[in-house]
């Protein structure tokens, strides 16, 4: 028999609900263990600096009763990553509370891996102290104890080792904090002696699931077969199907390099990867090879505060109007500026001309195309909530009362889809940690504390 070990991811994100019936078709497959991603930094800054879920628990709840029923009925392993959405200790403590009460309702009993991803900010910045600043991934200067202290929860990102620490102790359920998504399902192949670069590779296509499927949906289960020289993904859904392309296609996915992935402690490097139909279903692949960093370093992620945010979305239609707004806008920028002094008071205000350019902004290629309609976003961040509101009403209200030549009507220019107009969004949030670690192993800063679960 061909030695391989199977993964099977039920959805690519946990809390966006399963198609039962392709999970338990995909269970049928036997198997090695269930691997699941719980978060990440698509959702913005704001869940990063409030430290909150991107969900309502009830979503992430109803998911892991599917996955645990599973996994202790086949008597393999669970392992979850990034739980939920930052990975920090406050949303890993709420997973493994759910664990607890989901076990107790279906009255099962394992040992439980808890796995850490919060770094101290007294060790970081100790850190700092013994390398310097720390390199930064995107943000303009290194990692600065400064920025430390203006962040909220540092999270690192944790990759295939804790969890193969964690297997290697006889953990049945892993719940990981941050963690990079191809690590949650390389960590038992390569534990049972497979290669990293296959392992990390199928990974990639097992973590968003049925995005590397045709027709593609995120909430469609994949199965992956890790073997000695190449990997299998296969669908969950027998009306899905992989295809060359699909699988391909995804191996790009989140990427800047369409050869190489970064990641911790080294990259995948994709340039000699062959993909190959082994039916209409099934793709095969090989090639990909992991080449592993002089120097261990971890990503680090985390959010400050810029003060708060209130928006007015406005719909406009006035044709005259929309070939005028750039200049509309800059008046109303300069009313705003001269009533609250935006800049020296630390007051942030951005126009988004959705169906113009609120995608691309000043990257817009089409600056010819004149658009019917435009949905127009006031966006006003000011150090407190009040402020933020003042801003963004004032602004509307010069906008609805515009003088420009030929205008026909001195108000209704701008529908409202809302009421109240000014809708207060809370805290705002920017990036601020974005860098890179040096560590002295892969588990250094990522504790495992064992729980025995008994009902």
């Amino acid at each position: 028999m061909m030695k391989q070990v199977t993964g099977v991811a039920p959805s690519g994100s946990m809390g966006s609900g399963y198609n039962l019936a392709s999970f338990k078709r995909a269970m049928q497959a036997n198997p090695d263990f269930i691997g699941q991603d719980a978060g990440s930094t698509d959702m913005g800054p704001y869940y990063h600096g409030a430290d909150k879920a991107f969900l309502p628990l009830s979503a992430y709840r109803r998911d892991l009763a599917v996955m645990l029923a599973a996994a202790r009925a086949a008597r393999i392993p669970l392992l979850i990553g990034s739980a939920i959405t930052n990975g920090s200790n406050a949303t890993l403590e709420l997973m493994v509370r759910m664990v607890r009460d989901v076990a107790a309702e279906q009255k099962h009993s394992f040992k439980l891996a808890v796995i850490g991803a919060e770094i101290d900010k007294k060790y970081l910045k100790e850190k700092i102290a013994a390398h310097g600043p720390l390199e930064a991934l995107g943000p303009d200067s290194g990692l600065t104890a400064r920025m430390v202290d203006a962040a909220g929860p540092i999270v690192a990102q944790m990759g295939m080792e804790p969890f193969m620490r964690a297997l290697e102790a006889g953990a049945e359920v892993i719940i990981a904090g941050r963690a990079c998504d191809d690590a949650v399902f390389a960590a038992m192949p390569v534990l049972r002696g497979f290669d990293p670069g296959l392992s990390l590779h199928c990974g990639k296509i097992l973590e968003c699931a049925g995005l590397s499927a045709v027709p593609y949906d995120l909430g469609e289960p994949m199965i992956g077969r890790v073997r000695e020289d190449h990997f299998e993904v296969e669908p969950g859904n027998p009306d899905s199907r992989c295809t060359t392309v699909s699988v391909a296609g995804h191996s790009l996915y989140e990427r800047s390099d369409p050869f190489l992935q970064a990641g911790p402690g080294g990259i995948n490097d994709l340039t000699h990867a062959t993909f190959e139909q082994v039916d209409r279903r099934i793709v095969q692949v090989r090639g990909s090879r992991y080449i592993q960093d002089a120097d261990y370093r971890v990503k680090l992620e985390g959010a400050e505060q810029l003060g708060y945010r209130s928006i007015v979305v406005v719909g406009i239609r006035d044709a005259v109007m929309i070939e005028q707004l750039d200049h509309v806008l800059a008046h109303a920028r300069e009313r705003a500026e001269e009533r609250f002094g935006l800049k020296e008071n630390g007051i942030s205000l951005l126009f988004r001309q959705y169906g113009k350019n609120g995608v691309m902004g000043a990257l817009e290629p089409d600056l010819d195309h004149v658009p019917k309609e435009i949905g127009l976003v006031i966006d006003a961040v000011a150090p407190d909530q009040d402020t933020a509101t003042a801003v963004a009403m004032f602004t509307r209200g010069v906008l609805q009362h515009a003088d420009y030549p030929g205008i026909l009507t001195t108000a209704g220019n701008m529908a409202y889809p809302f009421s109240p107009f000014g809708v207060p969004v809370g805290p705002a949030y920017r990036f601020s940690v974005y860098h890179l670690m040096p560590v002295a192993d892969a588990t250094e800063c990522f504790p495992i504390h064992y729980e025995n679960i008994r009902n």
